[in-house]
């Protein structure tokens, strides 16, 4: 059975997004989605899991070191039950740790090799991020 599933690297200023399906077992960015102090445009986000109908929804868990981490932790929670009880999503928690530094090096190579062109883009990394990660859960599969 075909399953796809929809990361997100939750930020207060952009949240990246990826995709991935089982058939390939493979995980590509999609555009980020802006956000507003930690809020995401909830029609949009509705929009995006009606179009791709989600199996499961991964959501990247930072590792909690300060004050400031600690914060953005909360308003991620919130994110995750909103998902779960507003638009009825199965979400699941996976590592985050250093992917968005995983993901700064994978993109500077794709400049390199010239496949981008221009300028890395802040939400560029962080769906590059939730790429890594989501391709990562899936391998674990």
């Amino acid at each position: 059975m075909s399953s796809t599933f929809i990361a997100f690297d939750f930020g207060m200023t952009k949240m990246g997004v990826a995709i991935g399906q089982n058939i390939t077992n493979t995980a590509s960015p999609l555009d980020p989605m802006t956000m507003k102090n930690g809020t995401p445009d909830w029609d949009l986000l509705e929009q995006l899991i009606k179009e791709y109908r989600p199996t499961k929804i991964i959501l990247g868990k930072p590792k909690v070191i300060n004050e400031s981490s600690e914060a953005l932790m909360k308003k991620i929670k919130a994110f995750k039950r909103s998902l779960e009880r507003d638009l009825n999503q199965n979400v699941e928690w996976t590592p985050e740790h250093l992917t968005s530094k995983d993901a700064k090096e994978k993109l500077k190579v794709r400049r390199q090799e010239g496949i981008l062109s221009r300028k890395i883009m802040k939400g560029q990394i962080d769906s590059m991020a939730a790429t890594i990660f989501l391709q990562d859960w899936m391998n674990q599969r």
